[in-house]
């Protein structure tokens, strides 16, 4: 793949939506997060308020500590969903084609 076109924050921005899923119990801090992506603080505050606006993110007004949010962890489920619809489909035609 070709990364001619590639936005260098679009990848951050996609790096640190990785990272927050691994704090969904306990949030993460602003430096927390600077931190496993190796940039700055005012990075990760620009990034997270994308995805805060996307609803993939939430910040914690008590805490100030961010989360994923319901919107980003049902977009990871639907991909195993999808992966069970297609389990569900190839063992029913197993059973109609052997009888089993």
């Amino acid at each position: 793949m070709s990364t001619t076109n590639v936005s260098e924050a679009g990848l951050r921005l996609l790096a640190l939506a990785e990272i927050l899923s691994g704090y969904a119990a306990t949030g993460a801090t602003n430096g927390d997060l600077a931190e496993a992506l190796k940039t700055s603080r005012p990075n990760v505050t620009r990034d997270m308020a994308v995805l805060i606006a996307r609803g993939w993110a939430r910040k914690s007004e008590e805490t100030g500590r961010f989360y994923p949010a319901t919107a980003f962890t049902r977009m990871c489920f639907r991909t195993t969903d999808d992966l069970n619809r297609m389990q569900t489909h190839v063992e029913d035609l197993r059973r109609s084609m052997t009888g089993r």
